[in-house]
């Protein structure tokens, strides 16, 4: 496991910022607690078991730094998170770098898991308070939606061209609105990794604010005071053709992307 110190000196190299200096430091066997001179309240330790990139021979371990003095709403992720990779050969890498995530992308040539790379793209580049998932099977999209018409989603991919690789995947974004509940974007990503030079990817979202569940708070559902008490089977035939007109627009936005893709 990281010792503190180490963990410490990564804070201090990656994530102070000029002129911000460690105030005040809480140990415990497996991590810190740092509050530093701008008031920020870091807690940092080993979530190797967290990550799929920690599964690669050439990684030691992970730490994960999140800030836990700032509530947001709507998000599932911390205002802030921070990511390093330690290698085995005492180098380490800081994940929230777009340039040292490009560099990474390298390992692709060398059979570096492209899940466990498209996780680092999707969940820190750009970073969010939205909760960013891969999507690694194919039915998983259709499993968070909880409709059959959803089609497939083609886990992460790894293609050989005739000038390097290219890695094509998809993931989501989960936040909460106040009004319409909990909500989704789905983004589909490609990474082209020519021969010899670092990654780099774009990305474009082809379906957003997809529906999740029905919101107890819209249509009266819940019987408040100031709005009816709906039947339970109205209800939830309502619900059945949300769903089923969500999973239609995705079916078809899904469907253009494709065609774009392949004009």
């Amino acid at each position: 496991m990281t010792t503190n110190e180490v963990i410490l000196d990564l804070l201090e190299r990656y994530v102070l910022r000029a002129g911000e200096g460690v105030e005040r430091v809480r140990r415990w066997p497996d991590g810190v607690a740092v509050t530093t001179s701008a008031g920020r309240h870091l807690v940092a330790g080993s979530e190797a078991a967290s990550w799929s990139v920690s599964r690669e021979a050439w990684v030691a371990d992970v730490v994960e730094a999140v800030r836990d003095d700032i509530i947001v709403n709507g998000g599932g992720n911390p205002a802030e998170r921070h990511g390093f990779l330690l290698l085995a050969d005492g180098r380490d890498v800081y994940v929230n770098d777009a340039a040292a995530v490009a560099e990474l992308g390298r390992r692709l040539e060398d059979g570096l898991d492209p899940t466990a790379y498209a996780e680092i793209l999707a969940e820190f580049h750009p970073y969010t308070s939205a909760v960013s998932k891969v999507l690694s099977t194919p039915d998983q999209l259709r499993l968070l939606i909880g409709h059959e018409d959803i089609p497939d989603i083609e886990p992460p991919r790894v293609e050989r061209t005739a000038t390097g690789l290219v890695l094509t995947f998809s993931s989501i974004y989960q936040y909460r609105w106040p009004v319409e509940g909990p909500l989704l974007d789905l983004a589909a990503w490609t990474v082209r990794v020519p021969r010899g030079c670092p990654a780099r990817w774009e990305t474009r979202r082809v379906a957003q604010r997809i529906r999740l569940a029905p919101h107890p708070g819209i249509g009266g559902r819940l019987g408040s005071r100031n709005s009816p008490v709906v039947d339970r089977e109205d209800t939830m035939a309502s619900d059945a053709s949300a769903v089923q007109a969500e999973a239609d627009r995705i079916a078809d936005l899904w469907r253009d992307d494709d065609r774009g893709a392949g004009a």
